[in-house]
């Protein structure tokens, strides 16, 4: 396939109301860590475990992926609550250092104007499913003047206007287009609190004393808890929204997860068209797409630092330029 008809083919599948999934390696391009880096993390702590735990933790993270290694250790409910708020502040920080740039530049955030493409169409609505914990779905959201819809009220980013003609304006239009946002792991600003009331703080520095962050970590307890509120509410509207959407964009998602696997696979194998934008296919990404009986897919990842690999239904093909990436891909596709 040549250059003109794979953009062509990729505007097509994205032009039906796709639905966004947001990955670790969508974040990791705006200083958000990858699991390997939190595994870096952990081991930082050794005052935080038993020695015993410790040692047998350290070299399981030295032998395999953070969730296997978790799964593998013998850790006690204490040390697990621990290994939450380990993770919780790793990531936490880097969220709010990426928060804090914003204020200085918000042009180069490229998922801000994705939404912001996608949210100008005859809906005015457009939705995001992630396993990330980050806010930056909601950074978006809020940058391009839209209500976010998260399960919880209230926005992240606010700026100081008093009442007038034209900000009365763009709150009615701030009310008519809308980002859905849905995180099947939890976020950053959901907590438990001391009477098990489920409540979101805007932009914590720390865990609130008497809290519990509300982030399911990685490892097999995972599949559990997710029977509980907020998660499973949680999961229903992703869900709903997997069977309601056009087609899906996936952006640096792996396809390691089974919260989304099964309705993601179940539509694109009924028909339903996905592009798959990201630096490197995972394997999971070849086994569950690329390899399997999907008729209308489409996975973007890079070549070279100057070239692109797509693969598509019968055909694979390296263009000139970088349109892996987020904010090239957006000006090649919606230019």
């Amino acid at each position: 396939m040549d250059y003109d008809n794979c953009l062509r083919q990729i505007q097509d599948f994205l032009e039906n109301s796709p639905l966004v999934i947001l990955g670790s390696g969508a974040s990791a391009a705006y200083g958000l860590p990858l699991m390997y880096q939190i595994s870096d993390e952990i081991k930082k702590h050794s005052d935080k475990f038993s020695t015993d735990e410790y040692a047998e933790l350290c070299n399981n993270l030295d032998n395999t992926n953070l969730e296997a290694a978790i799964d593998e250790t013998s850790l006690c409910e204490v040390s697990l609550e621990v290994l939450r708020n380990i993770i919780w502040d790793y990531i936490n920080k880097k969220d709010l250092e990426f928060s804090q740039s914003l204020s200085d530049d918000s042009s180069n955030f490229a998922i801000a104007d994705l939404l912001g493409t996608l949210v100008s169409s005859a809906s005015n609505t457009t939705t995001v499913v992630t396993t990330n914990y980050d806010r930056l779905a909601e950074y978006a959201a809020d940058l391009i003047g839209t209500t976010t819809v998260t399960g919880f009220e209230g926005n992240l980013i606010r700026y100081f206007e008093l009442p007038t003609t034209t900000i009365k304006n763009r709150r009615i239009k701030t009310r008519e287009r809308i980002v859905n946002v849905w995180k099947v792991h939890g976020s950053l600003d959901w907590f438990l609190d001391k009477n098990s009331n489920i409540v979101s703080y805007p932009l914590p520095t720390n865990i609130p004393d008497g809290h519990t962050p509300l982030i399911i970590p990685p490892g097999k307890g995972k599949y559990s808890v997710t029977h509980h509120e907020p998660y499973r509410d949680i999961i229903k509207q992703a869900d709903d929204a997997f069977s309601k959407a056009g087609s899906y964009l996936c952006i640096g998602y792996g396809f390691n997860d089974d919260h989304l696997q099964p309705w993601l696979i179940r539509e694109i194998k009924n028909g339903k068209p996905i592009v798959v934008l990201c630096r490197t296919a995972t394997d999971a990404c070849k086994k569950n797409v690329i390899s399997s009986d999907v008729k209308k897919y489409v996975v973007v990842e890079r070549s070279t630092d100057s070239k692109t690999l797509v693969t598509g239904n019968g055909y694979s093909e390296v263009f000139d330029g970088d349109f892996w990436e987020l904010s090239n891909f957006i000006k090649t596709i919606w230019r």
